[in-house]
């Protein structure tokens, strides 16, 4: 079954989305992580790997626009309850940064 579909009917375990958080794909990411986040999936798992994820940042982990896997990671934790100041990724950015990663939080289909 595809894994788009599993996630819309949802038939997709949290096992399945810890390990699609795995995925080199950013589409295949973009739609774990917005699942994630609308469904308000938290494990210890999901939230370390988004916090790896949040720190990426570099051209290759372009993800939609100006957009990076980063700046998604982020706002999936903001949407699951995580405080800003507390996510690695988020410490980082510039303020010019951080408005973006709100301005994609309002963007993304939760």
């Amino acid at each position: 079954m595809n894994i788009l579909r599993k996630m819309e009917e949802g038939k997709c375990s949290i096992d399945e989305l810890e390990n699609l958080l795995e995925e080199k794909n950013p589409i295949v990411l973009y739609h774990a992580m917005a699942h994630i986040g609308k469904e308000g999936i938290r494990t210890e798992k999901i939230i370390k790997k988004l916090s790896e994820l949040s720190l990426k940042r570099e051209p290759q982990c372009k993800l939609i626009g100006h957009y990076k896997v980063g700046d998604l990671a982020i706002a999936t934790m903001i949407k699951l309850g995580e405080k800003e100041n507390e996510i690695s990724g988020f410490k980082i950015l510039d303020d010019f940064e951080k408005k973006m990663v709100f301005r994609f939080f309002d963007e993304v289909e939760w």
